[in-house]
């Protein structure tokens, strides 16, 4: 006869993967999110692009709030919206010159 017995395998290192598979879907989707939303407003709705990166920082701050996503998304939002800001005046000083 078997000696299989129902439920006693190990699945610590299934749960594991299968938390960071979730992490990664959840970043990967809030940062598509976020970036469809800017440039929706941007290019689509023709909003000027200082309105649109500070309403899609708040909605990417407050979805990480919402699915707990921890400092780390927090941190990464900042970051992009300072990036953005900087590009944007780069930009806009470029566009103005000529």
């Amino acid at each position: 006869m078997s000696s299989y017995e129902h439920g006693k395998q190990n699945i610590a290192q299934h749960q594991e993967t299968y938390g960071r598979v979730m992490k990664i879907t959840y970043w990967s989707a809030g940062l598509m999110g976020v970036s469809i939303l800017f440039f929706s407003m941007v290019f689509a709705a023709h909003m000027a692009w200082i309105p649109a990166l500070v309403i899609s920082f708040i909605t990417g701050i407050i979805a990480g709030l919402i699915l707990k996503m921890g400092g780390a998304w927090n941190a990464t939002m900042i970051g992009l919206g300072i990036l953005t800001l900087v590009m944007g005046f780069i930009i806009s000083a470029i566009a103005g010159m000529g």
